[in-house]
């Protein structure tokens, strides 16, 4: 075990030298001067600290604090500052690195909820929307009596992110649920290409995930024409659709109106 000498010990050691206690024994020994050379001008004494070996011990920081600790003493030391000694203490000491991290505990949500409104939805070929099985929704024609069996969306309506405020005119983020029930579309990809499907949920809050953005659709409106058309905000450039042909499930597709229909007449405020 080595032991480290006082300072009564040290101060009183030649300056030019380094004092230690051999490891083994507690007679004092000494030592060439390997790293820190002191010498004793007329002003007093000054340490100068040259780099060499790059182990750093504790012996080391020993004799660096005595030889402080004795310069401090002089009484023409005056301009000595916190400066001085840490310029070389680096070189003693490992350093030890800070790394600024800027986060916050609560984010802005990806959307924030509003409120709900109700809408009656028809294909612009006059076709109703119908659940025919708890997750299946269809666009048929509906007559008489059996109009009654047409769903209403429950339209949430949302306000986007400042950062998103850059979306068009008439771009209204929306959720699409069926009224009555807690099913909700959402766009998701399937294999190669996005579908819709409906999902059990309840997304009448702000929306704080990517992940469920999926719910999301931009209600694209075109009041000329009183008509609208959905946008996946999860898949851009994707829309509900309904089939040419009646009584097929309403999907998702990025050729509106063309093999398909995609625009809808909205009533019932």
């Amino acid at each position: 075990m080595a032991f480290v000498p006082d300072l009564d010990t040290l101060e009183s050691s030649s300056l030019n030298e380094e004092t230690f206690y051999d490891p083994d024994c507690l007679l004092l020994q000494k030592k060439p001067h390997l790293d820190v050379e002191m010498t004793s001008p007329e002003v007093g004494i000054q340490v100068m600290v040259t780099k060499g070996h790059p182990a750093r011990t504790f012996r080391r920081a020993a004799v660096l604090v005595a030889a402080v600790t004795k310069f401090l003493k002089q009484p023409a030391c005056k301009d000595f500052a916190d400066s001085d000694l840490g310029s070389f203490l680096d070189d003693i000491f490992e350093p030890v690195s800070f790394q600024r991290i800027e986060d916050s505990y609560a984010g802005a949500p990806v959307y924030r909820y509003t409120r709900s409104q109700s809408f009656d939805i028809l294909d612009i070929d006059q076709k109703c929307f119908v659940l025919e099985s708890p997750t299946q929704l269809v666009a048929l024609h509906l007559q008489g009596p059996s109009a009654g069996r047409k769903v209403k969306l429950n339209i949430a309506l949302y306000r986007p992110r400042l950062s998103q405020g850059g979306l068009g005119t008439g771009q209204v983020p929306v959720a699409l649920g069926i009224k009555g029930y807690q099913l909700y579309m959402s766009c998701v990809m399937s294999g190669a290409k996005p579908v819709l499907q409906l999902e059990e949920a309840d997304i009448r809050r702000d929306i704080e995930s990517v992940e469920l953005t999926r719910f999301i659709f931009y209600r694209l409106d075109s009041p000329a024409e009183g008509t609208t058309r959905f946008e996946s905000a999860a898949f851009p450039g994707w829309f509900i659709c309904t089939s040419l042909q009646p009584r097929q499930p309403v999907g998702i597709t990025n050729q509106p109106d063309q093999v398909n229909i995609a625009t809808y007449e909205l009533s019932g405020r």
